[in-house]
């Protein structure tokens, strides 16, 4: 098994067992759960040299709207960016 197709199957391990647990709704065609006081959270995988699940959080539904909604190249950059940050210091 490839490190993409094993990092995919943990994603989909951790939606089904976080599916058990909280409300599950789609957003954007991605999984997404509706945990306590209204905060949503869906997990998702970036692959190349990260090659790592990332458990994202929002607020609030609407806000997990435009935040989850947004294109992944603005998300690539943002971790770029994050990565030069952490490297100066």
């Amino acid at each position: 098994m490839t490190q993409k197709e094993t990092r995919l199957q943990r994603k989909e391990i951790l939606n089904e067992k976080l599916s058990q647990v909280y409300e599950s709704i789609m957003i954007g065609g991605t999984q997404c759960f509706l945990i306590r006081d209204g905060m949503v959270c869906r997990i998702d995988s970036i692959g190349g040299e990260y090659d790592a699940l990332v458990i994202e959080y929002a607020e609030n539904l609407e806000l997990a709207k435009k935040i989850y909604l947004v294109k992944m190249e603005t998300y690539f950059s943002w971790i770029s960016l994050m990565k030069r940050r952490c490297w100066k210091q």
